[in-house]
């Protein structure tokens, strides 16, 4: 071949390369061009070297590039395929897969595709070998929000049937990861990853924490005893025999017939009497005397060893390293009810996930961390350790067992409870744990319409899926429909709505210097994190004239607010610019951001939702977004006043209505409560002398019991006359709203000399001002908290209506 001809033969393939490529991203025009040239400027070189040595143009397959030539490859750049023409975008996201020019057929009905990112390497060829995954069955957006969940059990991975799952929309399984017992975790976990291949159904490896293979609770702290046998002296009287030969007494019996006459008859009897002999023989006597003995006693000694926890975080990271897995799931990471006796328990808890975590990070940052957890809510943390909002800063998603037949209650407790714990969570998904069967004592079936009717309750109440456990007991017609989350799939919020929930987050900042958990929104409790993007995207649509609806997300927290600004203002250009900013940056990254960078400087999340919340409450009520905003550093207090006062004027506003009503356990209208409060408050004229009345009447006639949540209501309380503070409070709103009292409820975490608890109390409003009416102490009075340190709580809301 000819030099010409073969220069003519190597611009051909140029052009016929351009011509493949030039349908590439626009994103990566810049690049393909650099790419390009650098191509071209390669090729120049070879025609050089071709022309100066005249020699053919035949590289080996293995030839390598000149020394001054690196192509390095990264994730962002386009990994060229001779056989499919494939962009790969990001690997870590879900991506769109163009193959508008490949030879091969790719399925059409597919509009998004997963990449699992541990099959691909930037630096390692694309030849379409990589798992394409099907999104429709993986969770909404690649996160966890929309979790359709299920355990599995090591029989179960082996008797499981794949296309049950599919059809049920299952989006995650948490598989039982032996590290001791077999079949161990490999084989497992080997075993149901051949079988899930392709699913787009997530792994998590299931592992039991503080529970050896012997059933017996591991104390988290790394405390343990062992007896050891003891050597101790003492002193003891001894009883010892001597003998000796000495003459000695032998009695005997001598026998005699005695006669007598009875009438004309003689008759006799025999009688005895006591004779001896002497004999000479041996004769004992006891005597004592005191010895010195050694002996031995069991003693119980205590040591401190890391040995267990350390095995078990060297089994996790083995999971992590070894396995294609999506998740670390960790069960039985509490105490056994038994945290309050281990003094800094929740805290090793903590510490412990902690570690997990970081282990699990530094080897696979995708793989997500879960665990489940306990569902009792504020003493979750005493009991068990398990702090909910501890917990979540390292935990991609929570689990709580809210397993309704163990603990006696119905599906609406779900809700309730799901909702509790998702105030709690910071923000992190809550996917809801729910038993199949009727409970631990007995294990019948539930039907799946009851597990469908438990499943909505969650859903309904804030959790962002469920997991059901477990699949070997669960109603098999469970499979035949799918579960939908009605809140990512159909929800979204009007600019009114958004505008009256900012009024509301407007007013609680104000009156308790920090954010709330959360904010109600017709029947979703939005976290603040979501309700930023919310506030950001309303501003935005707002300043351009669009009135749609807006659809809720997954929001993280964010890692570290801070904040380095002076005080000023800001004018609306600026703050509409914000708000597209801070969107922006929720959309590309998951979680509210740290800080935006303004005029005056960087102004933390906080700031950021009091200042958006006051923009679109501007926006309610004047129907326009404001011409500036006025804005301060942010200062919050963790010593709120147990006696808040909104309002000044004497007389109940109208605002307050709802205080009056009548809810589930507050029965205003009930004909004993009524009767009750019209004689407490008989010959009371003001609000404050019906509210002190009746607060007295509650304290001294009711008896302090403990249980959780609310059990009684009102009206059983008033039956029984003996509650826990949830009870105490009903009764008291109960008989104060009767009285045309407005009466509301605080829930805090407050320390108590015997310890830190969730707790719950009444506000009565009179003479323009909330008072306290805990009752479920006498040495409380009516406006007064004697039994719990008021100078150091934790607020968790405010509620005209109790919620658990």
């Amino acid at each position: 071949m000819s030099e010409f001809s073969i220069i003519k033969y190597i611009c051909s393939k140029i052009r016929s390369y351009c011509v493949r490529n030039s349908n590439c991203s626009t994103d990566f025009e810049d690049r393909g061009g650099i790419v390009l040239k650098q191509h071209l400027l390669l090729i120049m070189l070879l025609l050089l070297a071709v022309t100066l040595s005249a020699q053919d143009l035949h590289a080996t397959p293995n030839q390598q590039s000149p020394e001054n030539f690196t192509n390095s490859i990264t994730n962002d750049e386009i990994t060229v395929n001779t056989t499919s023409s494939v962009k790969i975008l990001n690997s870590t996201v879900n991506e769109t897969v163009s193959n508008t020019n490949s030879d091969q057929p790719i399925n059409t009905s597919w509009t998004s595709q997963t990449l699992n990112s541990s099959q691909y390497s930037p630096n390692e060829e694309n030849n379409s070998t990589a798992n394409i995954q099907n999104s429709s069955i993986a969770a909404g957006d690649g996160t966890y929000n929309n979790v359709h969940g299920i355990w599995l059990s090591v029989d179960d991975v082996k008797n499981v049937k794949v296309e049950e799952l599919i059809t049920a929309g299952i989006t995650d399984v948490f598989v039982k990861a032996n590290r001791i017992s077999n079949p161990t975790y490999q084989s497992v976990l080997t075993t149901i990853i051949g079988k899930l291949q392709g699913t787009g159904i997530r792994i998590h490896a299931w592992v039991v924490c503080f529970v050896d293979s012997d059933g017996k609770w591991v104390d988290p702290q790394g405390n343990n005893t062992y007896t050891v046998k003891v050597a101790y002296t003492e002193t003891v009287k001894v009883a010892y025999t001597t003998w000796s030969k000495s003459w000695y007494k032998q009695w005997y019996k001598k026998w005699t017939k005695k006669w007598f006459k009875v009438g004309k008859v003689w008759k006799y009897k025999w009688s005895y009497v006591w004779k001896y002999y002497w004999k000479y023989g041996k004769v004992s006597k006891t005597q004592y005397k005191y010895e010195t003995r050694t002996s031995y006693r069991d003693e119980t000694c205590y040591n401190q060893s890391t040995t267990y926890n350390d095995a078990l975080v060297s089994s996790i990271a083995g999971m992590t390293r070894d396995c294609d897995i999506d998740g670390i799931h960790l069960d039985y990471i509490r105490y056994p009810g038994t945290a309050y006796l281990h003094p800094g328990g929740t805290e090793a808890i903590t510490a412990f996930v902690k570690r997990v975590s970081e282990t699990v990070n530094s080897i696979k940052p995708k793989v997500a961390l879960s665990a489940a957890l306990m569902p009792e809510g504020s003493v979750n943390g005493y009991y068990y350790g398990q702090d909910y909002g501890q917990l979540s800063q390292y935990l991609d998603f929570l689990v709580p067992m809210i397993y309704k037949g163990n603990y006696r209650q119905d599906t609406s407790w779900i809700g309730r409870t799901t909702a509790n714990i998702v105030s709690y969570s910071n923000g992190k998904p809550v996917i809801s744990g729910i038993q199949t069967y009727k409970s631990d004592d007995n294990l019948v079936a539930l039907s799946a319409s009851e597990i469908n009717q438990d499943i909505q309750s969650a859903l309904s109440n804030g959790a962002s899926g469920y997991a059901l456990f477990r699949y070997g007991w669960l109603d098999k017609t469970f499979f035949q429909n799918k579960i939908t989350n009605p809140e990512t799939s159909t929800t979204s919020f009007t600019l009114k709505q958004l505008s009256e929930a900012a009024g509301r987050v407007k007013a609680f900042v104000e009156a308790n210097k920090k954010l709330p958990n959360y904010v109600q929104i017709s029947s979703l409790q939005v976290s603040m994190p979501q309700f930023l993007y919310l506030l950001s995207a309303a501003t935005t649509q707002v300043n351009s004239g669009v009135s749609s609806s807006i659809t809720p997300k997954s929001v993280l927290s964010p890692t570290g607010p801070t904040d380095d600004m002076k005080n000023g203002t800001i004018y609306k250009s600026e703050y509409v610019d914000m708000a597209s900013r801070i969107k922006s940056f929720i959309d590309t990254n998951g979680l509210a951001p740290n800080y935006v960078s303004t005029s005056l400087g960087k102004i933390r999340y906080e700031s950021m939702i009091y200042l958006y919340s006051r923009v679109m409450d501007y926006y309610g009520t004047n129907a326009r977004l404001p011409n500036y905003v006025s804005v301060n550093t942010w200062t919050s207090s963790s010593t709120a006043t147990t006696t808040t006062t909104d309002v000044t004027d004497p007389n109940a506003p109208t605002n307050l209505s709802a205080y009056l009503q009548s809810t589930k356990n507050c029965q205003v209208n009930d004909v004993n409560i009524v009767a009750l409060s019209r004689s407490i408050t008989s010959g009371a004229t003001s609000a404050y002398d019906k509210g002190q009345s009746i607060y007295k009447w509650v304290r001294n006639n009711l008896e302090y019991s403990w249980y959780y949540n609310s059990q009684k209501g009102a009206v059983n309380t008033l039956s029984s006359l003996s509650a826990n503070c949830c009870d105490h409070s009903h009764l008291i709103a109960a008989l104060c709203r009767a009285a045309g009292v407005p009466t509301r409820y605080v829930h805090g975490t407050c320390n108590f000399s015997s310890g830190t608890y969730g707790h719950v109390w009444a506000q009565i409003y009179a003479n323009g001002k909330w008072y306290d009416a805990d009752a479920t102490s006498s040495r409380n009075e009516f406006g007064s908290i004697y039994s719990w340190d008021t100078s150091s709580w934790t607020f968790k809301g405010i509620y005209a209506e109790l919620p658990f």
